[in-house]
């Protein structure tokens, strides 16, 4: 990420002033608030005397007491060492570093006993983990032997720094604390610290703040506001890294997974902030039910009143039950949960980007002191608890490995099956994917029938065979729950919290267009079945017939042998991501690489539609070689033709329909008002998977640089009205001149809401408003033309669209809402149908695709470009939407579209394609929209 030039001077301002004058006089200026009315004594950090003489408090090696000034990494690890070349009560485990070389670190802290016989704990409690490696009696004794586990993770957002900072004292409390209470409860458990799940967004939230923060109170403070490039809660990368444990995209994420299972926890904390009050168990529903929900329930509530009880104490405000649900498994509760522990979100009040002191509404001042207090207070807590409770919480987590055994022999899902599939990469890495997940997957050695067999698309259960090769899941193994949580087309929420939802839309419907309306408590997206996701075939069955299969270790390889010589041409399929990714490379080493805009006859053989071609007689001989390498790197089987004569049909490598491609040069528009995390999954998918090169801009930058540079510009997910206010009347003219002289500009989520708005009109797609708006797909045969709504059209005299004829009011059934104005969907899946005929959808050939939905903007067809993607059929086919609004307005609107423009095109995704890098099913259309559309447009020809 490449800081703004304003943010740059800054630093390097506040970095010199600091060296001149030192950092004793700089806090010697922060902001000190007044002591409340009749205020407590201040918390003591230090209340569980005597200490080990020999361990320095944090603040003396640090400088500073807690909550003055916010620790960097680098800091942090100067305490960790110091310690560690004292102490026999913890030893440090180096898990991996991050994309900017920070060392990713797990703590283990116990009593010196329980250290010396680490190895044989672990090993204790894996065997509880699986209900198949031991007998009830010897699960007994290791129960009533081993120490409980107790997971607890830190500063996952990194700007969310009280979290970090509670961190170092623990960590000190744990191991320096002679106390009895404190050593007691090291007797009795082994304290898994993940100290920083977020180094590198700590790092830069912690530099600005500490170079620019001077403690100031007031909301609108420079200090409360990260710039774009800093916004510290999101990783290198810019991800959510608690949103990430379901695909496991990032380093972090993948070193914390194996760690989590290394350790098998059984309570796990996971420490955030900034809220209103401190948040803390029981969570608000939904729960997803495949965690366990009564024995969930009974344990957050033990912890929860272990945490209220130890709050009570200093009279501290505190809530539970609300607003932090667990139900999407990317959580880091919820993952924890569908793993057998009882996982857990702590939010603080004080710190993070509420920085040193925050100004609350009643005018009372809220510290970083405050927060890291309460951190503090919560995680010990949580070890007492998890003591108090050891044997109890113990024999549960077993029996949570127990009784999903035992609902994959009775339940109705038995097993799921992943064919080998027409693109093997993307198969690969799906069950790469679940080997990482510590679930059990088997290849079938030969070819089974399975009996009432279901798709993902609502069709009828049926007998199927499948063949050698194919990938089985069953759910008679240990982590069953997990598995069947990320693959099961749909996911039932709480019927008391659903019920709610639909009594706040209704009360809204009752309000005036002008009154406030209540928001749904929808915390995050309800649906991410891996396979649509994905986009990879796969079944589940009710059928629990063992079939005979190697068992899988290791994330299957994809392998391809390096192509004989060529004498005319080489050409390969672009039907797999890997295909689409050796064209980039291709394309970047500066081979001359074409395509076939139509099936394809070459060398004896049929072709696809877009498939990639090399001409010998125009390359270089070190295509030969090249190819060589690269096609087995990439698992991409390449062909040599020795003829250019096609032996049947029109179209061979010598063919006029055959278009050579030019290399994407790309630009993409960072800062505001751009999404950091839809520009985060850009960036990674650009520079980790496809591997190819860009160059971020701001829009001031794209509207005073000439762009003839670029033949690629995308804008990713952001404010629609942001962008329309960042690029101004002459940006948007610039934006239709470039595109005009043949560039691609690419707009995903908000940007295509921007792309949509008739004052930019670079569609001629609008947003759907209404039941007044809704798409007819044709008109009945027996209707006559006044029966269908006619379009608005605009008002030339004064440049507004004049309302269309006043409909009648839909009949509405009981209990359904209305279609009046489209409610925000929470993340659901549908169904859209594909138009096989345009260079976007080359490498597909099936009629339908799956495709998210997310929020309020729904899109009418486009009259003037091509609607590559259209929801025809508006039912969901997985997550939540709502019941007699979301099916009208959704019907026949537009997921992609691609718009000419003079020599160029727009090509407008209504949601983000690569959203957390869950979404791999659409990726393929980006691929294209990078190697095809800076050549093909079939409104204009060939550019």
């Amino acid at each position: 990420m490449i800081p703004t030039r304003l943010s740059l001077v800054r630093l390097a301002l506040c970095a010199f002033l600091m060296c001149c004058f030192g950092s004793v006089a700089l806090r010697a200026q922060t902001y000190v608030p007044p002591a409340p009315p009749n205020s407590a004594k201040p918390f003591n950090f230090y209340q569980y005397e005597p200490y080990r003489p020999d361990f320095i408090r944090p603040a003396a090696l640090l400088g500073y007491e807690p909550g003055e000034f916010h620790t960097t990494y680098a800091n942090f690890e100067r305490v960790l060492r110091e310690y560690a070349a004292k102490s026999d009560r913890f030893k440090v485990f180096e898990r991996d570093r991050t994309m900017e070389h920070r060392t990713l670190y797990t703590l283990a802290i116990s009593s010196p006993e329980n250290i010396a016989r680490l190895d044989t704990i672990k090993a204790n409690v894996a065997k509880l983990a699986d209900p198949r490696k031991v007998s009830e009696a010897e699960a007994d004794a290791i129960i009533k032997d081993t120490p409980i586990v107790v997971w607890l993770a830190y500063n996952i957002h990194g700007n969310e720094s009280a979290g970090f900072e509670a961190m170092i004292q623990v960590f000190y409390t744990l191991v320096a604390s002679e106390n009895p209470k404190i050593t007691n409860l090291l007797k009795n458990t082994v304290v898994i610290i993940n100290p920083c799940q977020n180094p590198d967004g700590h790092e830069r939230f912690a530099t600005w703040y500490n170079a620019t923060g001077i403690g100031r109170p007031e909301p609108y403070a420079i200090e409360h506001n990260e710039p774009w490039s800093v916004y510290g809660r999101l990783n290198h990368y810019l991800y959510d890294l608690n949103r990430d444990m379901l695909v496991a995209s990032q380093v972090e994420s993948q070193s914390a997974m194996k760690a989590f299972q290394e350790w098998h926890p059984q309570v796990s904390a996971d420490h955030h902030g900034q809220t209103a009050n401190y948040f803390f168990p029981p969570a608000a529903l939904p729960i997803n039910p495949n965690i366990g929900k009564a024995t969930a329930e009974k344990w957050l509530d033990v912890f929860g009143r272990g945490n209220a009880a130890a709050f009570d104490k200093y009279g501290w405000n505190y809530y539970s039950r609300d607003v932090f649900d667990l139900f999407y498994p990317g959580y880091w509760d919820s993952w924890p949960a569908l793993n057998g522990a009882t996982g857990m979100t702590y939010e603080t009040d004080g710190g993070g980007w509420r920085g040193l002191n925050w100004r609350r509404d009643d005018d009372s001042i809220l510290t970083m002191r405050d927060g890291i207090a309460k951190h503090v207070t919560a995680s010990l807590a949580t070890v007492e608890t998890a003591v108090n409770n050891r044997e109890a919480r113990l024999r549960d987590y077993r029996q949570f490995f127990k009784e999903a055994m035992d609902e994959g022999v009775k339940g109705k899902v038995k097993q799921f099956v992943i064919p080998p599939g027409s693109d093997p990469s993307r198969t690969s890495q799906l069950v790469g994917l679940l080997l990482r997940h510590g679930i059990e997957v088997t290849r079938a050695k030969l070819a089974f029938t399975l009996k009432g067999v279901h798709d993902y698309v609502g069709g009828a259960p049926a007998n199927r065979e499948f063949a050698a090769g194919s990938y089985i899941v069953t759910l008679t193994q240990p982590q069953a729950r997990l598995a069947k949580a990320i693959f099961e087309p749909d996911t039932r929420q709480d019927r008391e919290f659903i019920e709610r939802q639909l009594e706040k839309m209704r009360r809204n419907e009752g309000r005036g267009d002008n009154a406030p309306r209540e928001d749904s408590e929808f915390y995050d997206i309800t649906s991410w079945t891996l396979p649509l996701t994905f986009g990879v075939d796969a079944y589940w069955s009710e059928d629990g017939t063992a079939t005979a299969g190697d068992v899988v270790t290791a994330t299957p390889t994809v392998t391809a042998n390096p192509p004989g010589r060529a004498n005319t041409a080489y050409v390969f399929a672009p039907d797999t991501d890997a295909a689409d990714k050796l064209a980039l490379r291709l394309l970047q080493d500066g081979y001359k690489l074409a395509t076939a805009i139509r099936p394809l006859r070459a060398g004896g053989k049929n072709y696809p539609r877009g498939t990639f071609i090399l001409r010998v007689e125009r390359n270089p001989d070190s295509l030969h070689e090249r190819l060589g390498q690269l096609a087995p790197q990439y698992g991409v089987t390449v062909d040599p033709v020795n003829t250019a004569f096609a032996d049947t049909g029109i179209t061979g490598v010598g063919s006029e329909a055959i278009v050579t491609l030019r290399a994407p040069k790309i630009a993409v528009i960072a800062d505001d008002p751009v999404s950091q995390t839809s520009y985060g999954s850009l960036w990674f998918t650009l520079t980790r998977d496809f591997d190819i090169d860009f160059t971020p801009i701001s829009i001031e930058t794209f509207k005073g640089i000439r762009m003839s540079e670029y033949n690629v510009l995308i804008l990713p997910d952001g404010s629609a009205g942001a962008y329309r206010r960042s690029f101004g009347k002459e940006g948007v003219e610039k934006l239709k001149t470039w595109c005009a002289e043949g560039g691609t500009l690419i707009c995903f989520g908000g940007a295509m809401a921007f792309a949509a708005n008739k004052d930019v009109d670079l569609t001629s797609s609008r947003p759907v408003e209404g039941d007044a708006d809704t798409v007819p797909s044709t008109p009945a045969p027996d209707a006559t033309p006044a029966e269908v709504k006619p379009e608005a059209k605009p008002d030339a005299k004064k440049g507004k669209e004049k309302d269309p004829a006043p409909a009648p009011e839909p009949k509405k059934e009981a209990g359904k809402l209305s279609a009046k104005k489209p409610i925000s969907i929470p993340g659901a899946i549908f169904r859209a149908k594909t138009n096989l005929e345009h260079f976007l959808t080359f490498g597909y050939e099936r009629p339908e695709l799956a495709v998210a939905v997310f929020g309020d903007n729904f899109y009418k067809p486009s009259k003037t470009g091509t609607n590559v993607l259209t929801i025809e059929n508006s039912t969901a086919i997985s997550g939540f939407t709502w019941d007699g609004n979301t099916e009208p307005l959704v019907r026949n609107t537009v997921w992609l579209i691609e718009e000419p423009i003079g020599g160029g095109h727009a090509i407008l995704f209504s949601a983000d394609p690569l959203y957390r890098s869950i979404w791999q099913a659409p990726k393929r259309m980006l691929y294209n929209s990078l190697i095809f559309a800076p050549t093909i447009t079939f409104t204009t020809g060939i550019k």
